[in-house]
């Protein structure tokens, strides 16, 4: 097969082993939901890096900014030359500082940069006044998180600097909280506070920027007095709870739908063996149902012997290893299964529904793990364009 041919293949959703069908009006509801808890005034920047957490990089874009998000948040410059590709003018920040060899296309692709040290924002100044453009950035602040930034005790002396690098533009001043997924948590609450501290201390230097931002989802959750200028709303947008345990009354919608189809019906005995390493055997007359799913589509091989699927409206356990292409789940109490019917592994069907947090749990790690590991075999389907 050519690969103009492989590539028609591919595009051809009838022919994936699952396939996942994005629903764009949940999309939009669950940035009209981070609207309710920040209230009319801070911006939303909505948080689409990692082909926008496994949804889609580019139809994500549109809806969010459709929805009236004002900027974009991707992870890398080639997101952010993706949906310059596509035509996508709004303002898009990379927020993770780069290597140096890649900052020239931050200045010809027009893109918004948090930067984490002078050393870079002096390479981007040289850079834009190269080219004679000027380029904005938002400063990264560490308060706590331990991880890229400006070091708290010295971040104004280093943002006084950045404020005489020609063709640099400071827009923004941001931190980012490691622990706000936890109620009344004073490490948060120290760290908006030393944040505080810190933008009072740049406006009595007359440093200018236009805009503070620090809540991520569990921040716009938990702590929407922090909102600021601006939110980072990533997680909860694609309708996962950004705490710990989903609430019953949870308003957020779940984006994705993630199925496949059973490839055959099979019957076990008493004693039989299921999968790689034997790590199943049947106790009683068993009937199963062969799917087409396993880990190379994002179907981790930890949910092996604990995850559930849905078919018909009934759960259905897996037993035995998943496979790098099929998995084997349960089906002798499931209405009657024939080959061809779909099997739901994210997502609802009748009155059950299996969450991104439930995955999560049964593979001991988080929703964002679980969206974002969704192969590329699994072709994208949107729906409520």
């Amino acid at each position: 097969m050519t690969t103009s041919n492989l590539a028609e293949a591919l595009s051809r959703p009838e022919l994936a082993p699952s396939r996942a069908i994005v629903d764009l009006h949940a999309y939009a509801h669950n940035l009209q939901v981070v609207r309710k808890y920040i209230g009319p005034g801070p911006a939303i920047m909505a948080v689409i890096k990692a082909n926008a957490y496994g949804h889609g990089l580019v139809p994500m874009a549109h809806k969010a900014l459709a929805t009236g998000a004002k900027m974009l948040g991707v992870a890398t410059i080639e997101e952010g030359i993706a949906l310059r590709n596509a035509g996508i003018a709004a303002p898009v920040v990379v927020l993770f500082q780069p290597a140096a060899d890649a900052l020239e296309a931050v200045a010809e692709f027009g893109l918004t940069l948090v930067v984490a040290d002078v050393s870079t924002a002096e390479q981007l100044g040289r850079i834009a006044q190269r080219m004679n453009r000027i380029v904005k950035v938002h400063c990264q602040i560490d308060s706590g998180m331990g991880r890229q930034g400006f070091d708290l005790g010295t971040a104004v002396t280093d943002i006084q600097f950045l404020t005489r690098i020609s063709h640099i533009d400071i827009e923004g001043i941001c931190t980012h909280f490691p622990t706000a997924d936890r109620l009344d948590d004073e490490f948060t609450q120290n760290q908006f506070k030393a944040f505080r501290t810190l933008l009072r201390q740049l406006e009595r230097e007359g440093i200018p920027y236009e805009m503070a931002h620090c809540c991520n989802s569990p921040g716009v959750v938990n702590y929407p007095q922090f909102a600021l200028d601006m939110v980072r709303a990533g997680l909860m947008t694609y309708g996962a709870w950004p705490n710990p345990e989903r609430p019953a009354d949870c308003p957020l919608k779940p984006v994705m739908r993630w199925e496949t189809r059973v490839t055959q019906v099979r019957e076990f005995e008493p004693g039989a063996s299921i999968s790689y390493g034997r790590t199943f055997t049947a106790t009683e007359h068993m009937k199963a149902a062969i799917l087409a799913v396993g880990y190379a589509d994002g179907y981790q091989h930890r949910l092996s012997n604990r995850a559930h699927v849905l078919i018909h409206g009934t759960r259905c356990p897996v037993r035995g290893s998943v496979c790098m292409d099929q998995t084997v789940v349960d089906i002798t109490h499931a209405p009657p299964v024939k080959t061809g019917d779909i099997a739901v592994l994210l997502g609802a069907d009748g009155n059950e529904q299996i969450t991104a947090e439930e995955l999560a749990a049964h593979a001991n790690t988080i929703p964002y793990e679980i969206l974002t590991g969704i192969g590329e075999r699994a072709p994208r389907i949107y729906t409520g364009a």
